[in-house]
């Protein structure tokens, strides 16, 4: 589990997606496991796999969904959040320390199935995979659109765009027949609605002209 959790930890310290150190099967291969050792860990919810399909001179990692139980020499894997605390656990009762130190934080699901943690950075900044439709934080998935929202994945753009400062300006183009402040407020409260891990939170900066982001303290 060492280099799985290392590269998870290297992640969440310079806050980016975890597939950008998705770790590459020859080096698991290496340590002696087998295809059915895959099959088991991801059966048992601890890794998830991915295709890697990066080009020469392409900027990034990019990846492709594979089958479960098949795997290849590109495929590469992650920990889930369940692996991150059992590969956690190994290395507290091993007393065996990871070049990163860095404090994860235990997830809790709600009955209606919402991701929250504790211990969440208050550091880290959202990231925007807009090829994906997917807002993310820390790790997780915080919304993922099934269908295009133009007005809401627009503000999403404008804060990527600018590395997610604290405030934005209005970035919604003028429509002569919507008024822009209320256009705003009710985009705003899309973005806030069917969160999967309710931890990033917009509202307007009481103009009507701006929107501001922010982390929110969650339940325990």
């Amino acid at each position: 589990m060492a280099p799985l959790l290392l590269a998870s930890q290297y992640a969440k310290q310079v806050a980016c997606e975890p597939w950008e150190f998705a770790v590459e099967i020859e080096q698991l291969v290496a340590l002696g496991l087998a295809p059915n050792d895959f099959r088991w860990l991801v059966r048992s919810g601890l890794v998830t796999h991915r295709r890697e399909v990066t080009l020469e001179g392409e900027n990034g990692r990019h990846f492709q969904a594979a089958g479960d139980l098949t795997y290849c020499e590109r495929s590469c894997f992650v920990l889930t959040d369940c692996g991150i605390r059992i590969a956690q656990q190994f290395h507290q009762a091993a007393n065996v320390s990871l070049p990163v130190d860095s404090k994860l934080g235990i997830e809790q699901v709600s009955q209606n199935g919402t991701v929250h943690k504790q211990g969440v950075s208050k550091t880290s900044v959202p990231i925007w995979e807009a090829e994906r439709r997917e807002l993310r934080f820390d790790g997780e998935v915080v919304k993922h659109f099934k269908w295009v929202a133009v007005n809401q994945q627009a503000i999403l753009n404008a804060f990527e765009e600018d590395g997610w400062p604290p405030r934005i300006d209005d970035p919604l183009p003028p429509n002569a027949e919507q008024d822009s402040k209320r256009r705003l407020a009710d985009t705003i409260k899309c973005l806030n609605r069917k969160q999967c891990y309710a931890v990033v939170h917009f509202r307007g900066d009481g103009t009507g002209e701006g929107v501001i982001w922010e982390i929110v303290d969650l339940p325990e």
